[in-house]
């Protein structure tokens, strides 16, 4: 797949509880074929303010895709979940429907699907924004799922429904994990797993992305119960096609491997966590 570097046009932004947001672009009709393919995993490249001023583009996962296009429009449609943290994110909120954006993508390697069986994926906050997509991609497969959303408080459990709904369709169900105990299960999202499994549920595959320790969390879990499984990194990206080498991550080989090319979706047991 061949990423386009591209001007996507401004759909609207969504708000969620504060500070996440999802963010609707239209993607042109030359890039449509690549972004109507995007595997879940991949992502895109985005430039917030179209000043010079943050100077490097932002990189966010592909939580969602219409191949139907906009209305009015002749485009792809994409979603990006995003989480205001700085200037680039706060300036990606604050965008008006019909402003234009230079998008870069779609970029990376993404999650390996399974042909059948059940599986577990497993989202820690804004972390859940490709596991939107791949839970659809696994629902047309059908594949069954139990998604495991773990967050501080019910706030950060973003679209919360949405996931619910399509774990449901699949024939799985949510299980939530809050850490102050405002929804779901008090604790975090990996003990909620855990039990779980210790309950008897059996899974041919773990899915996964969130914070860093979280990922780590998991993955001595799944090494553990004798379960394998696949994880988006999060990771600060520069350029995000392996120029910049910024994005370094410890391999268990013991070289560096670039979570924008070699990843960004990285069996659990090929890093050094």
């Amino acid at each position: 797949m061949t990423a386009h570097d591209a001007e996507a046009r401004v759909v609207a932004v969504v708000p969620h509880p504060l500070p996440y947001f999802t963010l609707v672009l239209e993607v042109p009709a030359a890039s449509s074929g690549e972004y109507s393919a995007v595997a879940a995993g991949q992502f895109v490249m985005l430039e917030t303010t179209g000043t010079l001023e943050p100077y490097l583009r932002r990189a966010f996962s592909v939580a969602d895709v219409s191949n139907a296009g906009v209305p009015g429009g002749d485009g792809t449609r994409i979603e990006l979940l995003a989480k205001v943290v700085g200037r680039g994110t706060k300036a990606m909120a604050e965008l008006r429907p019909g402003e234009r954006r230079k998008i870069l993508g779609p970029l990376g390697k993404g999650f390996a699907l399974p042909e059948g069986g059940r599986v577990a994926l497993v989202a820690g906050g804004v972390g859940s924004a490709p596991l939107l997509l791949l839970g659809r991609r696994l629902l047309a497969r059908g594949v069954a799922f139990d998604f495991f959303y773990g967050g501080r408080g019910s706030g950060d459990l973003v679209r919360v429904d949405e996931f619910a709904a399509l774990a449901e369709r699949s024939g799985g169900r949510l299980i939530a994990a809050t850490e102050d105990g405002s929804r779901g299960v008090r604790g975090r999202v990996t003990a909620a797993l855990d039990a779980e499994l210790d309950a008897g549920a059996a899974y041919l595959e773990l899915f996964a992305c969130g914070p860093m320790p979280m990922l780590d969390a998991l993955a001595t879990l799944a090494a553990a119960r004798g379960v394998p499984g696949q994880a988006a990194l999060e990771t600060e990206m520069g350029c995000g096609y392996g120029a910049c080498l910024g994005c370094a991550v410890p391999h268990v080989s013991g070289r560096f491997a670039l979570c924008c090319k070699d990843g960004p979706v990285f069996r659990l047991d090929e890093v050094r966590w």
